[in-house]
């Protein structure tokens, strides 16, 4: 950028014809200037002002001044004499406009250089009137320190208001890269990003995933090409930035195209034996990221995982080959071709010199759901393919056609690069299945020895669901490139209106859309149509209102994003003249952020029926909420200038407790008025102390002192204490993040006590309802020492009425098998109420042996009546879990009692009366995670059924005999200890459940339940 003199400048303003385009606050400060007694006696007359906004500030006061006024800036390149015009938007695109635009001997100073004209001007002025009142008084030190100060309180304003709009611009970008950050770190397709300066400024958990190379080591630097190559060397992305030319690009990746759908991107396929153990085969798409204004940014690159299909289609080769390789020699055993044919997996037919099928193997019926004995010895191998009667890619290879009527077949086809002979192609064939599918298909001769062509095999490929996840990842693509360029231009250093009109520009480019109106809530809580791109009707005229009964009312009072892929007969008359102005598809986005009702709204229109659909929902959302993120941050942002009451009223009115702690010590440095309410503290008593004294445990600690900058946690079902002692149960969202100039950590707790509590009471209905259906086990357990009892009672009974002398040993005996009996009962009963106990939400050390082995004092007894058989075999030196035994207790009561049902169910079936009735449990330690297997004999599960199995009320048990209730209260249980459970299952032969929880550490933390103020 050429150096700026502004003194040169300013002489030269203060002795020109001038105009001024933008009448916001630099515009009415400057009007001030050229007003004041001190600047009227230089030689600068004002022709004109121009800005879209008639009922700006300095609008008004250019024509109580009588200056000129006008909403279009070039009416001002007409004004006869004009010397310099002064560009006040805040908008470089538009100062970028005016100079191409300007005519010549026509000098334009920007807003960049306008802000230092502005603060020079009003300092020399300032100094002016300082050497006006020296002159007019004596020129002691009391008549000059007023003069001083007031100079130096006019360099101070200049600083503040420089400092602000720094400040303003600043958070302005945080914000935008939070948003950003979060929808890439959010999706699950390998993604980064990198800087113009090639430095890496996202590294997404799916490529830490595909590459092992975590954020922390990638962000901020150029490291990029170290995953993937073994040395350094330009990713796609560092090409796109580049802009290097298609012959380098070719020297990078022999296999590469430009996109389909994004300007400018290119895609490719490539082999990295650094990814994984045996390397792995990756499609990758880099897009550029561009500024408004058109600058090159950034590049986006997104990678797929292709391993699994590229395997899959060498095997498809490698098989084709085989079949080419081996056809000739089998020709004359026709039984043993046709089993070979028939034996494999791949859609396969053959056809003979006459074009006739002779082979339509197994695979290819289920693919076309055309039988082979309807199919073989006729010549319609074409008609599961196309709607009428035309060579397949078997006849051209049989008819030894040209390439050019190939062509004219198959637009996209090669021949093959492993068989002499064959050709390949790819396409979509839409008489395939319900909706269509896309094949790839190979077509190769069969040769007599003598090299004849006496027929040709063609092999199919069903390509159906990568061409949809090909398509998914090119539109998400597509979508984060667009997301990027509509978060740069609203996270410009602008006024909001030029970041909002930029944006909406991008959304229509993206979208492609004829029209885009933009409606605002004004003052009056109305929504007016601010300005639009590309409408003519008269539902898109500027300034005009939304109808009471309009549908963008509709539509922001619902608050929901609102598609018309083809428009309706509506009463609405907004939608009936939309329809007869020409427009077929509509999409109305409400822009909204925290709050529930919308501040604004935007209205795309497009010619076409079916242009915008419902798969465009999530991502219209995603531009809604930040614009309106946008808008109402400018809003607030506002606010909060004027007044820190404001903030403070922000904070302290949000439902939700918020504490500010530093990122470092986890001390508090200041709380909301509802965490004053909810904890019962005074804020002396608080602040200075650290936060998990309020309540927390190992995790949080661990977690919270590893959160990096811009990242969250949420921790669920903690225990929290209030002044008083009481407890309560709370969601913890912890964030770190700038405030101010300090790194703090900002943490929101939410009280789910109450949901807490009704969950303990489901789980306690549960464990009732298990003890109602145990009754009968647990009264067999407890009458079998009573008969002991009764017994040992009956033999002393007898021997007193009968005046027998009870020999010592004979008592003793008869009170040891009492006593023993009592104590057996009791242990019984004593279990019964332990478990039948309301548990809480805690974890304690516990081993996994211990709660198994109780579970058979309750069911013991139905193993028995059901004759099953149990294997225990439960590991040795088991390491703790944190949990709570009782809870444990009722999920493998539930899993062993849904064991016993699925045993009953085989066993009363005919065909499985002889099957094995065996129940085994097994524990053990892998990959650091404590493991129990619980496994049975039954009938196993279908796939439907395993798919529902955590489903609450989910049961395919008779009514009355099941709530559905016990496996999905099992699956919260375990979450609840960060287990997980996986099922195996096999319809007719059983289920195994795998449970695996985290080892407990050693020592356990005991950090809360203190007094804070002590």
């Amino acid at each position: 950028m050429p150096f700026f003199d502004v003194q040169r400048t300013v002489d030269r303003l203060l002795n020109s014809r001038i105009a001024i385009v933008g009448a916001g606050n630099l515009c009415v400060l400057f009007l001030r200037f050229i007003s004041s007694p001190e600047f009227r006696k230089n030689r600068i007359t004002l022709l004109g002002i121009a800005d879209v906004n008639d009922e700006a500030p300095g609008m008004q006061i250019a024509r109580e001044r009588g200056v000129p006024t006008f909403t279009d800036y070039r009416k001002l390149f007409a004004l006869e004499g004009l010397q310099m015009l002064l560009e006040m938007t805040d908008d470089p695109v538009l100062g970028q406009l005016l100079r191409q635009q300007i005519p010549d001997g026509i000098e334009v100073v920007d807003h960049f250089q306008g802000r230092a004209v502005s603060d020079f001007v009003l300092v020399a002025l300032q100094r002016e009137r300082g050497q006006r009142e020296l002159k007019e008084k004596q020129h002691g030190p009391e008549e000059i320190r007023p003069v001083i100060e007031r100079y130096y309180e006019r360099l101070v304003q200049i600083l503040e208001r420089r400092n602000q709009r720094s400040y303003d611009i600043e958070m302005e970008l945080v914000e935008k890269e939070r948003t950003l950050s979060q929808i890439i770190q959010g999706s699950t397709i390998p993604t980064f990003v990198i800087d113009r300066n090639h430095r890496v400024t996202h590294w997404n958990k799916a490529v830490e995933r595909l590459t092992g190379h975590e954020a922390e080591a990638m962000v901020g630097t150029g490291k990029q090409w170290s995953p993937f190559y073994g040395q350094q060397r330009p990713t796609m992305a560092d090409a796109i930035l580049d802009q290097v030319g298609e012959e380098e690009i070719r020297s990078l990746y022999a296999n590469w195209r430009k996109s389909a759908l994004i300007e400018g991107a290119y895609e490719a396929e490539g082999f990295f034996p650094s990814l994984g153990e045996d390397g792995k085969w990756c499609w990758f798409t880099a897009a550029p990221i561009k500024a408004p204004d058109g600058t090159l940014i950034g590049a986006i690159e997104t990678l797929w995982d292709k391993t699994e299909d590229k395997r899959a289609e060498q095997e498809k080769e490698r098989y084709t080959r085989l079949l080419e390789d081996t056809a000739a020699a089998l020709a004359k055993s026709e039984e043993t071709m046709k089993q070979i044919i028939q034996g494999s997996t791949i859609p396969t037919f053959v056809i003979d010199q006459g074009h006739r099928i002779t082979h339509w193997n197994k695979a290819v019926e289920r693919l076309t759901g055309l039988e082979a004995e309807n199919m073989v010895g006729t010549g319609k191998q074409w008609s599961p393919f196309y709607g009428q009667q035309r060579p397949t890619m078997a006849d051209v290879i049989l008819d030894q056609v040209g390439e050019e009527e190939i062509r004219s077949l198959y637009a996209n086809w090669r021949k093959s690069a492993l068989i002499e002979g064959a050709y390949e192609a790819e396409g979509f064939f839409p008489k395939l299945g319900e909706d269509g599918k896309w094949c790839w298909f190979t077509a190769a001769p069969i040769k007599a020895p003598d090299g004849t062509i006496i027929g040709a095999i063609e092999t199919l490929w069903d390509k159906t669901e990568d061409k949809l996840a090909e398509e998914e990842r090119e539109q998400h693509t597509k979508e984060l490139t667009a997301l990027c360029s509509i978060y740069t231009a609203l996270g410009a250093p602008w006024e909001l209106h030029n970041r909002i009109h930029e944006a909406i520009r991008e959304t229509q480019k993206f979208l492609d859309a004829d029209s885009v109106c933009y409606f605002i809530l004004d003052g009056d809580k109305q929504f007016r149509l601010l300005y639009n791109i590309g409408g003519t009707d008269r539902n898109c005229q500027e300034g005009m209102l939304a109808d009471a009964d309009s549908m963008v009312q509709r539509v922001t009072q619902s608050n929901q994003v609102t598609i018309f892929e083809h428009l309706p007969d509506d009463p609405v008359p907004e939608i009936r003249e939309l329809n007869d102005a020409g427009y077929r598809s509509l999409a109305y986005i409400p822009l909204s952020a925290k709050e529930s009702t919308a501040i604004g709204l935007i209205r795309l229109g497009s010619q076409t029926p079916g242009h915008f659909s419902s798969e465009n929902r999530n991502v219209l959302e995603l531009i809604g909420n930040r614009m309106g993120a946008a808008v109402e941050n400018a809003l607030l942002q506002e606010e909060v200038i004027k007044s820190e009451e404001t903030y403070r009223s922000l904070f302290n009115n949000d439902p939700n407790p918020i504490f500010i702690l530093d990122s470092t010590s986890r001390e508090i440095l200041d709380f909301n008025q509802r965490a004053r309410d909810a904890y019962g503290y005074e804020r002396d008593e608080l602040v200075s102390t650290p936060f998990l004294r309020l309540g927390g445990d190992e995790e949080v600690e661990e977690g919270i002192r590893d959160l990096a900058l811009g990242g969250s946690l949420l921790f669920t079902k903690k225990r929290h204490y209030r002044k008083d002692g009481s407890d309560f149960f709370v969601n913890l969202n912890v964030s770190r993040a700038q405030y101010g100039e300090s790194d703090v950590l900002i943490a929101t707790t939410t009280d789910i006590t109450e949901t807490v509590e009704k969950e303990t009471q489901l789980i306690q209905a549960s464990k009732m309802t298990t003890l109602g259906q145990m009754a009968a086990g647990i009264a067999h357990e407890i009458n079998q020492p009573l008969n002991v009892i009764q017994v040992c009672a009956d033999f002393l009974t007898k021997m007193l009425k009968r005046g027998n002398t009870i020999s010592e040993e004979d008592l003793q005996s008869v009170a040891e098998d009492i006593g023993g009996n009592v104590q057996r009962a009791s242990a019984i009963i004593q279990h019964m109420r332990d478990f039948s106990r309301q548990s809480e939400v805690v974890r304690r050390p516990v081993n996994l042996n211990e709660p198994i082995q109780d579970v058979f004092k309750v069911l013991g007894y139905q193993l028995k009546n059901h004759r099953v058989e149990l294997d225990l075999n439960l590991a040795p030196d088991l390491p703790d879990i944190l949990a709570d035994h009782n809870r444990l207790e009722q999920v493998f009561i539930n899993l062993v009692t849904n064991g016993l049902d699925a045993i009953e169910e085989k066993t009363s079936l005919a065909e499985y009366a002889d099957a094995p009735r065996r129940i085994a449990i097994q524990t053990r330690v892998a990959a650091g995670e404590v493991v129990v297997s619980v496994s049975d004999t039954g009938i196993g599960m279908t796939e439907e059924t395993r798919s529902k199995i955590f489903e609450p009320f989910y049961t395919t048990k008779e009514v009355g005999k099941g709530t559905g209730l016990g496996v999905s209260i099992s699956y919260g249980i375990i979450k609840d200890y960060q287990g997980a459970i996986d099922v195996e299952t096999e319809v007719g032969k059983g289920t195994t459940f795998h449970l695996r929880f985290p080892v407990a550490p050693k020592e356990k933390s005991s950090i809360h339940g203190q007094d804070p103020a002590h």
